[in-house]
């Protein structure tokens, strides 16, 4: 279910939001959550933690795509939204049940929304909001407390 994008302007959903994103969004069962200084060593630190706290809480399938989201979503907030590095972006890690789902939050000092971008074919940006829309249930964004927070959603599909 890829593709669905959810914008969210307080800390309550909307009464039509999807009610994954719903869940996700009011969870309060945090697996690891911190602050990271915003200059480019941070990426690579935001996905090892990211795959650890997955890996030692037994959900170690949702590491690869959630690294690979976490990458993004912290480069995103670096690059458009801390300037000159002296800001910090947050790194939230969530897990709901019924039905299993974690939750990706970065947060920034902006108030800007994100933007999604359809890339040329010949640029090497632009395209972090797409793969985060293509490995995501949803996403979204929300502004509260002087700060953006940017989630994605992951679930696994039951088996057959």
């Amino acid at each position: 279910m890829p593709g669905q994008h959810t914008r969210l302007i307080s800390t309550e959903p909307p009464l039509n939001a999807d009610p994954v994103a719903e869940q996700a969004v009011k969870a309060d069962l945090q697996l690891i959550a911190f602050a990271l200084p915003s200059i480019p060593e941070s990426v690579p630190i935001a996905r090892f933690h990211i795959r650890a706290a997955l890996g030692f809480h037994g959900l170690g399938e949702y590491a690869v795509d959630a690294e690979i989201i976490t990458s993004e979503l912290i480069t995103n907030a670096i690059q458009h939204a801390c300037g000159d590095g002296t800001e910090t972006v947050g790194l939230i890690l969530v897990r709901m049940r019924n039905p299993e789902v974690v939750t990706i939050v970065v947060t920034d000092p902006s108030p800007e929304a994100p933007v999604k971008r359809e890339p040329s074919d010949h640029s090497d940006r632009g395209r972090g909001l797409l793969v985060v829309d293509e490995l995501s249930v949803c996403w979204g964004w929300i502004l509260g407390d002087g700060r953006k927070a940017v989630y994605a959603i992951l679930a696994k599909e039951a088996s057959a």
